[in-house]
């Protein structure tokens, strides 16, 4: 599951690594609940209505 971090904190169950702000990863769905339970990320949703990006061609 991916989840956006909304509270900066140092991750445990990876070394201690700190997680910033708007950091996106992914993590097992316990790991994510713990972690949405105590306010520290978000979960991110797939945007279905985000287009794809056009690729440009250049022209002479």
């Amino acid at each position: 599951m991916k989840v956006k971090v909304v509270t900066a904190f140092n991750d445990s169950q990876n070394g201690f690594i700190t997680r910033p702000v708007n950091e996106v990863f992914e993590c097992s769905e316990e790991r994510a609940k713990q972690l949405i339970d105590g306010d520290f990320v978000a979960e991110v949703k797939p945007n279905a209505t985000e287009k794809p990006k056009r690729k440009t061609t250049k022209t002479a």
